[in-house]
C-alpha cells in the first residue's frame, strides 16, 4: 500500500506544482481514489467523495496545462479552494459556476475568451494582471472593488455583488451590468460604456457629467428614477441611447 500511494503521487502530481498541503492530502488517499462505484466497494462519505472529485479536478487542470491550455476548461461546481500558479492561460473559456470553495485566482492569468465566476461566493478580489478578451461574469460573488489594471474586452456583469466603487478611467467595450448592487452609491469619473449600462435596482444617487454610454442607461428602482426624462440627460449629455426611468 505504502509503495502504492508512492507511485500515485510520482504519477499525478509530477511536475504540477501543488501547494504542499493538497500534495500530502491527495497523495494519501490510496488506490480507491480511482476506483469506480460499485455494490462489492462500501458507500461512501461525503468527505471522500468530496476528496475524490478535488483529486480528479486538479488532475484535469495538470492535464490541461500539459497539453498547452488549448480549449475550455470547465470546472463548474468543483471544490477547488485555488487554481494553481502555473495556469497563466486559457485559450477559451474558463467557466468556474458555483465553485463555492474558490477563494482566489492565479496573479496574471489571461483568459481569451469568457471567464465565468458566477455564486462563487468566496471570491471577494480579483487577483493583479487579470486579462479577460470576452465576457466577465461576477454575478452572486462578494466582489467589493474591481482592481486599477483589470483589462476586459467585452461585457461585465456584476449583477447582484456587494461591490462599492469602480475604478476611475473604466473603459468596458462592451456593456456594464450593475443591476441590484445597493453598495454602489455613485460612478467614477471618466467612465466609457460603448453599449449599456444597467444601474436598476442600485442605490445610485447622482451620476458624473463626464459619462459616456453609447445605448441604453436603465435606472429604473432607483432615487433618479423619481427625477424627469431632462433631468437626468441634463445631467448625463454624454449618453447617446435611451433614458429609461
Amino acid at each position: 500500500m505504502i509503495k502504492f500511494k508512492k507511485i500515485l503521487s510520482e504519477i499525478y502530481f509530477e511536475d504540477f506544482p501543488f501547494e504542499d498541503d493538497y500534495k500530502k492530502e491527495y497523495a494519501n488517499l490510496g488506490p480507491e481514489i480511482n476506483s469506480d462505484d460499485n455494490i462489492f466497494i462500501p458507500r461512501r462519505t461525503k468527505e471522500e467523495k468530496d476528496k475524490k472529485l478535488l483529486f480528479r479536478t486538479y488532475r484535469k487542470i495538470r492535464d490541461y496545462i500539459k497539453n498547452g491550455s488549448k480549449g475550455d476548461l470547465y470546472l463548474r461546481g468543483s471544490p477547488i479552494e485555488f487554481l494553481p500558479k502555473n495556469l497563466t492561460e486559457v485559450n477559451g473559456d474558463l467557466i468556474l459556476i458555483r465553485c463555492e470553495n474558490l477563494k482566489s485566482l492565479p496573479n496574471n492569468l489571461t483568459v481569451n475568451v469568457d471567464l465565468d465566476l458566477e455564486k462563487c461566493r468566496n471570491i471577494i478580489s480579483l487577483p493583479s494582471g487579470l486579462k479577460v478578451k470576452r465576457n466577465l461574469y461576477l454575478t452572486n460573488t462578494n466582489i467589493t472593488e474591481l482592481p486599477l489594471d483589470l483589462e476586459v474586452g467585452f461585457n461585465i456583469i456584476l449583477y447582484r455583488t456587494p461591490i462599492e466603487k469602480l475604478p476611475n478611467n473604466l473603459i468596458v467595450n462592451g456593456s456594464l451590468n450593475l443591476e441590484g448592487c445597493k453598495n454602489i452609491t455613485s460612478l467614477p469619473t471618466g467612465l466609457k460604456i460603448k453599449y449599456c449600462l444597467d444601474l436598476r435596482d442600485t442605490n445610485i444617487t447622482e451620476l458624473p457629467s463626464d459619462l459616456e454610454v453609447g445605448g441604453s442607461i436603465l435606472l429604473q428602482s432607483t432615487p433618479l428614477s423619481n427625477l424627469s426624462w431632462y433631468e437626468i440627460k441634463k445631467m448625463i449629455p454624454k449618453v447617446k441611447g435611451d433614458i429609461l426611468l
